[in-house]
């Protein structure tokens, strides 16, 4: 690793400035009558590059260096189209066609530049080049690296993101447009979903409850749905990952095209896999985290002039072990292992995972169709299959660790019907509907009495969602949803006799936003909203032993609905000719009736003696800031930083709210050169991460002190080389390189065990037909 690294700065330090030629130009022209489209914007966003075409429809990009390059281009009310290029030894001409109407031109004019939902709100955004580096992560460890995300861990692979402090139930996630439907509510339960079958990942920070409904109080991660091809040859890629610590694995890749009997009919399908052994902390194996992961999906789709249709279908299936020192047998030995510094099971490395462990299946079926009513009008339907198989296993007696503990079985059918409209030259916006039915269902056979009890869950809500351009520089949005939900739940009480109380909520949500470009290089979001969000089931009736997170939880069926009255503001902008560029985030909101986790003791059952957490409620004040910048220091040199702050209080129990992030700071320097010859695109980064000790910590409630703050170094470097027509790119990447002991005060296997030691993973990605 050590002369990787010197040679590689060797390298970079020998090789002499050399400009970029290259160049991507061409043509952009409506879809139907070839007629040239003037004022197209075609984008690299790869390298926040790009130009306009002209008259004739021209364009060109020059100064480029060789690589490969997503390419975006957009027109006034024309859907946006992005190509894959490859760009070797000499310039590539493109030919782009977009779906356009003359009619569109004059009357959209007034909102090209902004977005359509969403307009006051935070956001970031992973794109293709991004994702591409993070070959063998989970989707809630690639979103780390956003400012404002962090990951509430339960163990080294088990890992949910964090949005302002907010998590699980509060965060939705939408899985190709489809709300993401799994059993989330549990904090070592990861989401189940494949990145990869996305190459854009966007978070919205903060609440966005009037379009998406409840669970998004604290954010939305969007896996955006791929533009499939409709023209060209056929293309894709292919990549492999190797990791050191648990000895482990993965693959993947994807292939698309277009059919050419059929105009206008695109297809795609992808792959991906992953497997580790034990992880290993600095001094000792992490004894039975190892994991499974296999995901696939295939998508086709036809888009015409009067709309498109499109179906999808995704499996994603996972084994992980969880931690073997996190099942104790008695009180006394909990104790000694929580204050010990060690676990008390270590045993040698093995891919083997045994009890306790958890199985997951999740299965995602979607089909969309969007037709246009007129040239300013359409109405999309969408609608959703999602099943969710989940089991869990403990260590059993009498030959039964073989027999799952916790068997749930969950069905969500949801439907949206949105209408795009427009009212006039300043006012456009949606309506929408969307419904939910769910059943939740305890497989028998587990001999144990169900953690959660069978439950139904219906829910139906409509919102509208205007926007107003003011101006070409200020855009206001307004919205407001109402949305009913019903609980019906059949459990047995202590006594053994049937119970079947029903619950019902009735929530709304407004919210008012604004978008003001301050200048060609600066612009303000600001966004007010109230949300909400019903209990879940496990919040209202947890009821034992919850072995993924080694506790037992209890829950309450008198809680009621959270209610969420939040602000934030968000700064974005460049300066110094586009050398120094910002991003700062600053949100504070209430939260009243707000449900958590609260350690209450310890207890001793006939399978062993566990932590106790009780569901309850109180009202909370939380604020914060976060932001990133960058600034390019001399000529292939920059310097990032990203940083994170939360304070949470409790209103009613005057003190700090339990389970907050603590201050956080990453420092990269960045250096990217093109490389004479062959090789291409060149890289190296080395970055350190600082999480200071959470001093804002309720006292005396926590099993354990509150861990000492940690330092993180990592480093990483990558190359491209062209094969052909193709790419290849190759990449090192190294996490903790100093092997630091610590322990994360958000991860819940904290009272039992180190966190993951160094970390070397080498991957490699091969790109063909981009052309």
């Amino acid at each position: 690793m050590v002369t990787l690294v010197i040679f590689s700065v060797a390298v970079l330090l020998r090789a002499q400035p050399e400009a970029c030629q290259l160049s991507i130009h061409g043509t952009v022209s409506d879809d139907h009558d070839r007629t040239p489209l003037s004022y197209a914007e075609v984008w690299l966003p790869d390298l926040n590059k790009g130009a306009v075409s002209d008259a004739d429809g021209r364009f060109s990009i020059t100064g480029l260096c060789a690589g490969t390059y997503t390419v975006r281009v957009a027109h006034l009310g024309c859907e946006p189209v992005e190509r894959r290029v490859v760009l070797l030894d000499r310039n590539v001409t493109l030919d782009l066609k977009l779906e356009h109407h003359t009619e569109e031109l004059r009357e959209l004019e007034v909102i090209r530049m902004r977005p359509d939902e969403n307009v006051g709100a935070s956001r970031a955004t992973l794109d293709g080049r991004a994702m591409g580096s993070s070959v063998g992560k989970d989707i809630a460890s690639m979103l780390a690296v956003l400012p404002g995300v962090t990951l509430l861990n339960s163990g080294p692979t088990i890992a949910k993101p964090m949005i302002h402090g907010l998590y699980g139930n509060r965060v939705l996630i939408l899985n190709q447009g489809i709300r993401q439907e799994d059993q989330q509510w549990g904090t070592e339960h990861a989401p189940n979903l494949d990145p990869f079958s996305s190459d854009r990942i966007t978070v919205v920070k903060g609440a966005a409850s009037v379009q998406y409904g409840a669970d998004a109080i604290g954010g939305v991660v969007i896996t955006e749905p791929l533009e499939l091809p409709r023209q060209g040859k056929m293309s894709g890629e292919v990549s492999v990952v190797g990791l050191l610590n648990g000895l482990g694995g993965g693959g993947g890749g994807h292939l698309q095209g277009a059919v050419p009997s059929i105009p206008d009919l695109g297809w795609r399908v992808q792959g991906t896999t992953r497997q580790m052994g034990d992880s290993r902390s600095p001094n000792y194996v992490l004894s039975n985290t190892g994991m499974r992961e296999l995901g696939a999906s295939g998508a086709v789709g036809l888009k015409r002039h009067w709309g498109g249709l499109s179906v999808y279908y995704s499996y994603f299936g996972r084994e992980l072990g969880v931690l073997r020192a996190s099942h104790i047998g008695n009180l006394t030995d909990l104790r000694n292992a929580i204050e010990s510094g060690e676990p008390w099971f270590q045993a040698p490395f093995t891919y083997s995972i045994d009890a306790p462990r958890q199985t997951v299946q999740h299965h995602l079926a979607k089909a969309e169709a969007n037709y246009r009513i007129s040239d300013r009008d359409q109405v999309v339907v969408t609608y959703g299959y999602q099943a969710d198989d989940r089991q869990e296993f403990d260590i059993r007696r009498g030959g039964r660790t073989d027999r799952q503990a916790t068997d749930l079985f969950l069905t969500t059918h949801t439907a949206d019907v949105t209408l795009k409209h427009w009212l006039g030259p300043h006012v456009h916006g949606k309506v929408g509907v969307n419904g939910v039915a769910q059943d939740n269902y305890n497989v028998p056979g587990t001999g144990i009495r169900p953690l959660l009890p069978d439950h139904t869950k219906e829910s139906i809500g409509a919102y509208i969602l205007e926007h107003i351009p003011v101006n070409d520089r200020l855009e206001l949005e307004a919205g407001v949803r109402l949305e009913g939900t019903r609980i019906k739940v059949q459990r047995f009480d202590a006594d053994n006799v049937l119970r079947t109380p029903e619950h019902r909520f009735q929530n709304h949500a407004l919210s008012a936003g604004l978008n003001w470009t301050m200048s060609d290089s600066v612009r303000l979001r600001a966004n007010i909203s109230s949300a909400f969000r019903p209990p879940h089931v496990s919040e209202l009736y947890s009821e034992g032993l919850h072995h993924g997170s080694a506790a037992i939880e209890r829950g309450d069926p008198t809680l009621q609905s959270e209610r969420a009255f939040k602000g934030a503001m968000d700064l974005e902008g460049s300066w110094f000719k586009g050398r120094t560029k910002a991003t700062f985030t600053l949100h504070a909101g209430r939260i009243n009736n707000f449900i958590y986790l609260r350690p209450s003791g310890y207890q001793l059952t006939i399978r062993g003696a566990f932590p106790v957490f009780d569901y309850v409620a109180t009202d909370v004040w939380i604020h914060g800031m976060d932001g990133a910048l960058e600034q390019y220091l001399v000529h292939g040199l920059a310097w990032r930083v990203r940083f994170s702050v939360v304070r949470a209080r409790d209103r009613v129990a005057n003190e700090w709210l339990f389970q907050m992030p603590a201050d956080r700071i990453t420092n990269e320097v960045v250096f990217r050169r093109p490389a004479k010859g062959a090789w291409s695109g060149l890289e190296f980064a080395t970055e350190h991460t600082y999480v200071a000790r959470q001093g804002r910590f309720p006292v005396g409630v926590d099993f354990m002190e509150v861990p000492d703050a940690y330092h993180l170094v990592g480093a990483s470097f990558s190359v491209e080389r062209a094969v052909g027509t193709n790419a290849l790119r190759v990449g090192l990447r190294g996490s903790n390189l100093f092997n630091a002991r610590y322990r994360d005060l958000l991860d819940r296997f904290r009272y039992y065990a180190d966190a993951r030691g160094t970390d070397v993973s080498l991957w490699l990605r091969f790109s063909f037909g981009a052309r």
